[in-house]
């Protein structure tokens, strides 16, 4: 989904699309990470914690894209988020892969 809202945004559609887009994405992310801390069966660990202050990370550097335009905080923000949810994502998965040898 946030693929579509950069892709309408570099097609000049409106900035109310990519917006809704993008706050939609975000929402998703938000509720798909709620579900899976509720489930009794994943421990939330040091993944899940990085990868929801990526999720912050990534709403503020649009902040600071569209609202606030300063373009520095703004890569440093969005670079930093993508690398906390790279490494959440890597934690999980070899997390995953211990509990499955055991």
């Amino acid at each position: 989904m946030l693929l579509i809202a950069f892709a309408a945004r570099r097609m000049h559609a409106p900035m109310y699309c990519f917006l809704i887009l993008s706050g939609a994405a975000i929402l998703f992310k938000a509720f798909f990470l709620i579900g899976v801390i509720r489930n009794k069966s994943i421990k939330a660990g040091l993944w899940f914690y990085l990868i929801l202050a990526g999720v912050a990370m990534i709403l503020l550097s649009l902040l600071f894209k569209n609202i606030f335009p300063v373009p520095i905080i703004r890569n440093i923000l969005f670079f930093g988020a993508i690398l906390m949810k790279i490494t959440g994502l890597i934690l999980l998965l070899t997390e995953k892969k211990k509990s499955i040898n055991r």
